[in-house]
C-alpha cells in the first residue's frame, strides 16, 4: 500500500514536468512545427493521383477549412489533424504567453468563409471548385438553383417557437435579405450553404463590375414565427 502512495505522487510530478516543458516553448517554436506539419499534411492529400473524383471526400475542419482527402488516406490524415491541432494549440498558448496575439482575436481576423461548390478532377489532380474559380455564366446558372434550395431547405420543420430560431443575412445584389437558421436542426449545414450563396453573389457583383452605393438594411430583428414558417425582418439602423 505504502509502495502505491509513493507512485502516485511522482506519476503526477513526470506530468507537470512535461506540462511545464511544453510551456517553455515558444510561439516561433511551435508556429515552425505547425507549419511543417500542414506541409507535411498538404504532401499526404496530394500523392494520390485523381481519376475518379468520387474516390475524394471532402472534409471540413474548424473554420471553414476544406480539404480533398483520397478514401484510402482518411485515416493517415485524421491522425496528421490531429497533431496539427495540438501544434496550434500550443503555439496560440504561446503567443497569449508572449502578448503576440490573442487566440480569440485571430479567430475574429479570420478569412470569410468560402465553401466550395464541389470536386473535379484537373491534370490528374483533385480540386476543390469555388465560387471565385466560375465564370459569369456558370454564377447566373447557379445561383437560382441555390436559391431555390435555401427557401426549401427547412420546408417540412414549423416554426412555433421563434427562440429555436436566429437570424442571417443572404445577399442579393448589393444589399441583404433576412433568412432563419434553426439553431440545432442542420444549422451548420445551412449557414455554409447562406455563406456559398453569398459568395457567388459576391462574384456575380465582382464580373459584372458593379459599384455598390450602400443605404442597404443592415440590421436583422430576432425571427418570428408566420403561419409556421420562420421570417426576420431586416431594417436600416
Amino acid at each position: 500500500m505504502k509502495k502505491i502512495i509513493f507512485t502516485i505522487p511522482i506519476i503526477g510530478f513526470l506530468l507537470f514536468l512535461a506540462c511545464s516543458k511544453d510551456s517553455s516553448k515558444s510561439y516561433d517554436y511551435w508556429s515552425e512545427l505547425a507549419s511543417k506539419k500542414a506541409e507535411e499534411i498538404s504532401t499526404l492529400i496530394q500523392s494520390v493521383p485523381c481519376k475518379n473524383i468520387e474516390e475524394f471526400e471532402i472534409i471540413q475542419r474548424p473554420y471553414y477549412t476544406y480539404y480533398l482527402v483520397h478514401s484510402s488516406l482518411k485515416s493517415q490524415f485524421e491522425k496528421l489533424q490531429q497533431e496539427l491541432d495540438y501544434l496550434q494549440d500550443e503555439r496560440n498558448k504561446a503567443a497569449e504567453r508572449e502578448g503576440k496575439i490573442f487566440y480569440e482575436t485571430q479567430l475574429m481576423s479570420m478569412p470569410v468563409p468560402d465553401p466550395p461548390l464541389g470536386k473535379v478532377c484537373d491534370n490528374g489532380k483533385a480540386m476543390l471548385r469555388f465560387a471565385h474559380n466560375l465564370s459569369l455564366e456558370e454564377v447566373n446558372v447557379e445561383l437560382p438553383k441555390r436559391y431555390k434550395e435555401l427557401q426549401e431547405f427547412y420546408k417540412d420543420v414549423v416554426c412555433s417557437n421563434p427562440n429555436d430560431w436566429q437570424s442571417h443575412f443572404l445577399r442579393t445584389g448589393c444589399c441583404m435579405e433576412g433568412i432563419a437558421v434553426h439553431k440545432t436542426i442542420r444549422s451548420n449545414e445551412m449557414i455554409e450553404k447562406i455563406q456559398l450563396y453569398n459568395r457567388l453573389t459576391e462574384r456575380k457583383l465582382s464580373l459584372e463590375k458593379t459599384t455598390c452605393q450602400g443605404g442597404c438594411p443592415n440590421m436583422a430583428r430576432p425571427v418570428q414565427c408566420r403561419d409556421g414558417k420562420p421570417f426576420v425582418e431586416v431594417f436600416k439602423s
